[in-house]
């Protein structure tokens, strides 16, 4: 398949700005429909990207066949709903971070894509950054037993909060809806942000967190604004994860590894990852000069390579899943104020005996 047939749900600001565009323009893709409830917004863009179909309803492009693969990119509470639809129908699936906002809706995605042998990638972007895979393999390669992960993302998103309590922003096509990312529709730093780090975390590690507690401020808004969490990975090893988005004055995302046999430094802004071993050896990667750190066109072309068989999947449901447990445990954990089992996501083994 040179040219997957593809099709986006949502076509909020980050869509219009960076999955619609680069799918449009990619030449081993077809964008073929959008899709979304205010449908004035998706037409502007499918007038200006040529794309031929324009739907209010996901439902109503998946009954009209030819659609290979479909890009969910709407408020995290309404990600499982599309997108085990989009599976139902028989299509590979690229969802938004984060994956969903239960780990019940994220294992169901998961187990449903596994049955029906369907790609599903998660839209970490980081993930697909040029030093992402080196970063993997280091932490899982060569720094011997995994002891501690020391994470931080600080972040500039308390005036998105605010917007979104008080109804501010909105309207332009190509401008932010901060509504989105409103408590009902599943905002807040958790699902905004940890979200990212974690994701990466138990990507890069390869591993599941068991037990978590944590401690979180609102500051008088509805939803989280500064997270701090304590846990501890199956199988051995700690970690800790702190989130604030007062992040104005100091925006940083940066992920330590520690090993028996060395650390790995992982600046996720910068893409720049940093090896030490114990003998006192090392490594430094960064991205090529003509790759952004950030890489904002990569999950959606990535998602076309992936369904082509031309590329692997980059950020696959299974450790996004992983991470959607660890934040729906983080989040009990910060209203009891007690340690959290974090439920493990089904085994590929486990799904026959289900049936």
């Amino acid at each position: 398949m040179e040219r997957p047939r593809i099709a986006v749900a949502g076509t909020g600001w980050w869509s219009a700005g960076h999955h619609i565009p680069a799918l449009a323009a990619y030449e081993g893709a077809e964008l073929v429909a959008l899709c979304d409830p205010v449908v004035s917004r998706a037409q502007t863009l499918a007038d200006r990207y040529h794309v031929p179909r324009v739907a209010a309803r996901l439902d109503d492009v998946l009954a009209g066949g030819g659609v290979d693969g479909v890009v969910v990119a709407t408020p995290h509470a309404t990600h499982h709903e599309l997108a085990r639809a989009a599976l139902d129908a028989g299509a590979h699936v690229l969802v938004e971070k984060t994956m969903t906002t239960t780990a019940g809706d994220a294992f169901d995605l998961v187990t449903t894509a596994e049955k029906a042998g369907l790609h599903l990638a998660v839209g970490y972007t980081y993930q697909y950054a040029a030093t992402a895979e080196f970063a993997r393999e280091t932490v899982q390669e060569a720094i011997g037993e995994l002891v501690q992960v020391v994470a931080e993302f600080t972040s500039d998103t308390a005036g998105l909060f605010t917007a979104a309590e008080t109804g501010a922003g909105g309207g332009p096509v190509d401008g932010m809806h901060p509504v989105s990312y409103s408590a009902r529709l599943g905002g807040g730093q958790a699902h905004t942000q940890v979200t990212h780090v974690m994701g990466m975390v138990c990507w890069a590690t390869g591993r599941e967190v068991a037990d978590v507690v944590a401690f979180a401020e609102r500051r008088g808004l509805e939803v989280d604004l500064d997270d701090v969490a304590a846990f501890r990975f199956a199988g051995g090893g700690t970690g800790t994860v702190a989130s604030s988005g007062r992040g104005r004055h100091g925006v940083r995302h940066h992920v330590r590894y520690i090993g028996t046999e060395g650390v790995v430094d992982h600046d996720l802004l910068a893409a720049r990852v940093e090896l030490r071993r114990a003998d006192g050896s090392g490594l430094v990667r960064v991205p090529p000069a003509d790759e952004p750190p950030y890489p904002t066109t990569a999950p959606a072309r990535s998602f076309a390579d992936l369904i082509a068989g031309r590329g692997p999947n980059h950020a696959p449901g299974r450790s996004a899943a992983a991470a959607v447990a660890f934040i729906e445990a983080m989040l009990t954990a910060t209203e009891s104020g007690r340690v959290v089992p974090v439920a493990p996501v089904p085994q590929p083994a486990d799904l026959d005996r289900r049936d």
